[in-house]
């Protein structure tokens, strides 16, 4: 019997009590990727092209993570089925948006990309200041990745800035509200009062 074969044989035997050959679609010989005692720990030359060997090509963050981020405890070699990001990320968003996670992030970061665009769809299109801002400074309290309504009117975020403005004092004169009469939203600072 061959090693590969006899590898197979024990991997079978020994499956209920953990991996003897965990990787039963590779090379027998385990040095050729891991250190000798435990073969736990890889080569420090290791290399593997993941697209040649098992015919998925790993991308941006995908491709700079740990083997051992996707391969672990769940299996000796953990089968990824097509179930696109759910099948291995959890939604954090618990449904609030579009099940393809691509339309707002990248494989590089999962930084949220084109959210000023998005959030243009709502209640609040983000213009001047506000299209920068980070989304924790207006939904506050909120889980990351979850996002709830918030009050759009001014003084919900700006009632500190209303209460120290004294030239001219805006609540002695009754200016608590439609602050988009004289304030722009690129700055605050910069107002046209009506003569």
């Amino acid at each position: 019997m061959s090693a590969g074969g006899e590898h197979v044989r024990l991997y079978g035997w020994w499956s209920g009590l953990g991996p003897v050959m965990p990787h039963d679609s590779f090379p027998a010989d385990c040095s050729l990727c891991h250190k000798g005692g435990n073969w736990q720990d890889l080569k420090d030359d290791f290399q593997f092209d993941h697209k040649s060997e098992t015919g998925l090509e790993l991308q941006g963050a995908h491709a700079r993570a740990q083997c051992l981020l996707c391969h672990n405890d769940r299996g000796p070699v953990q089968v990824f089925q097509a179930q696109g990001c759910a099948g291995c990320h959890e939604d954090i968003h618990i449904g609030q948006f579009a099940r393809d996670c691509t339309e707002c992030h990248g494989e590089n970061t999962w930084r949220p990309f084109g959210q000023v665009e998005l959030h243009n769809q709502t209640r609040f299109p983000l213009v001047g200041r506000h299209a920068t801002a980070s989304c924790r400074a207006c939904h506050l309290g909120n889980e990351v990745g979850r996002f709830t309504p918030v009050d759009t009117a001014c003084l919900s975020c700006h009632r500190a800035d209303l209460a120290a403005t004294d030239s001219p004092n805006h609540n002695g004169l009754g200016w608590v509200d439609r602050c988009d009469r004289c304030h722009i939203p690129t700055s605050w600072h910069q107002a046209q009062v009506a003569p």
